[in-house]
């Protein structure tokens, strides 16, 4: 009986170290054959992506900002941004309009209209003039209305070649 104890109890012992050898040896014999190998991670191929260019401008009051500005900078002395204050005065339904053209670049197109005034007494090309900004912020006169933010423009440029008005000492 004690020998019969003894034996069953290595047999059992025998038994369960087979039982880990084989699955030791079953697991390393498929990761050899590749059987149940992990899969390698994919190969990571480099997407270009086309980024756009975020548009300088990206509201309608900024857009609207733009052209004073623009304005402004043309105005290079008092007779020209005292012209200038007039037409900001006068010119008092300004409003912009976003677009998206097909190449996924946008456009501002600003618009000063003042057609809803009856007796009109100032300069005529002052009631409506255009002008587009680029996605860069370049602001460029449009040629709607009858060119007149260009005439705009001009006045100003020409009231800036004129020499200042000599101060008179008091």
């Amino acid at each position: 009986m004690l020998f019969s104890n003894l034996t069953k109890r290595y047999l059992k012992l025998i038994l369960i170290i087979a039982l880990l050898v084989g699955i030791v040896l079953t697991g390393t014999g498929c990761e050899v054959l590749e059987q149940f190998a992990p899969a390698p991670p994919p190969a990571e191929e480099p997407t270009e992506v086309e980024t756009l260019p975020t548009p300088a401008i990206a509201a309608e009051d900024r857009a609207i900002l733009e052209v004073y500005e623009h304005l402004l900078s043309q105005a290079d002395s008092y007779q020209a941004k005292a012209y200038l204050a007039d037409f900001y005065t006068i010119g008092d339904n300004w409003s912009a309009e976003a677009e998206l053209l097909k190449d996924g670049t946008s456009l501002w197109y600003v618009t000063v209209d003042t057609t809803n005034i009856e007796f009109w007494e100032e300069k005529p090309y002052w009631q409506q003039a255009s002008w587009l900004i680029l996605d860069d912020g370049t602001v460029i006169p449009s040629n709607q209305f009858q060119a007149n933010a260009l005439r705009i423009e001009a006045d100003l440029q020409e009231l800036s070649l004129q020499p200042e008005p000599p101060e008179t000492e008091s």
